[in-house]
């Protein structure tokens, strides 16, 4: 396997399965990601500022079903640019769908469903028309979303950082008391619900019960902190970036893999497992696995 095959394995596949960094057994010699890793040609996009969100959608709107090995240049690729708005990307070419958009989520289910926070509610994208309609009657300002699978219910935190769940097609909003001062979250695919607070320290929030834990084994006080949604291919896993280090956390334990983020990207986006973007000096990076390995 040549090093970009490695950086990009490590972080699809081996954040979920590689050995801490001390131990001497480890699978893989520890990975920096460094300034090498973002060649020009693997440049997808160039805005003019920095680049906060990305989301693949991992649903009918780009992959078959039951699958997400097949990657195409038709892919939909949403990202949020700042200052900019909230963008569509296919083939290379941008269209804006919102001004005022501030993150995209979207289930894994059969469906092409993409749902899109803004600053005067929630918004879902009609693919027809490649258009951001309103979605319900909520206009709070909302700040991050995200779509429980195999329900319809909807997370959404808002720019007062107090999480609600939505339902009732977006007509209805609920306030989850338990969770206070929520700047982060993500949910894993079994729906529990992990966020970060102002203080940089990591919380789950059980979907059966809806208990609230601490999670173990990460740094006590990070300066950096930062959620990023799992891969399809993990379950009960959640990837999480404290300080330098990558970590996933599963059943409110973090364990720690084997990469130090000697640069850490604006945006991430691992979902689709196959095909890998990273946000990095305003520009939009894909690494796509099969190609890189030469399969």
């Amino acid at each position: 396997m040549n090093t970009f095959g490695t950086f990009t394995a490590l972080l699809l596949v081996g954040l979920a399965t590689a050995a801490p960094v001390n131990d001497s057994t480890s699978k893989f010699e520890v990975f920096h990601l460094t300034s090498d890793w973002f060649p020009d040609n693997f440049v997808v996009y160039t805005g003019e500022n920095e680049i906060t969100n990305i989301v693949v959608p991992v649903n009918t709107l780009n992959f078959k079903r039951d699958t997400v090995s097949a990657v195409s240049d038709n892919i939909y690729i949403f990202f949020v640019e700042a200052n900019k708005g909230l963008f569509l990307l296919k083939n290379k070419t941008a269209t804006k769908l919102l001004d005022n958009g501030n993150d995209i989520s979207a289930p894994r289910d059969h469906s092409k469903d993409v749902f899109f926070a803004a600053s005067d509610g929630i918004y879902t994208f009609n693919a027809e028309k490649k258009t951001a309609e309103k979605y319900g009657s909520l206009t709070d300002n909302i700040i991050s979303i995200e779509v429980a699978n195999k329900t319809n219910e909807i997370y959404i935190l808002t720019v007062d950082h107090i999480l609600y769940k939505v339902t009732e097609d977006g007509n209805h909003k609920e306030e989850i008391t338990n969770v206070k001062d929520a700047q982060q979250i993500a949910l894993d695919s079994f729906n529990n619900l992990y966020y970060v607070d102002s203080k940089k320290h990591m919380y789950a929030r059980l979907q059966i019960g809806g208990a609230v834990k601490k999670v173990k084994n990460l740094p006590d006080d990070p300066t950096y902190i930062k959620l990023l949604r799992p891969p399809v291919v993990l379950n009960h896993l959640v990837p999480v970036i404290a300080d330098e280090k990558g970590f996933m956390v599963k059943d409110g334990t973090a364990e720690i893999p084997e990469i130090i983020f000697d640069i850490k990207p604006t945006a991430y986006s691992v979902e689709a497992s196959l095909i890998l973007y990273l946000g990095h000096n305003n520009k939009i990076y894909e690494y796509q696995l099969l190609n890189i390995l030469g399969m």
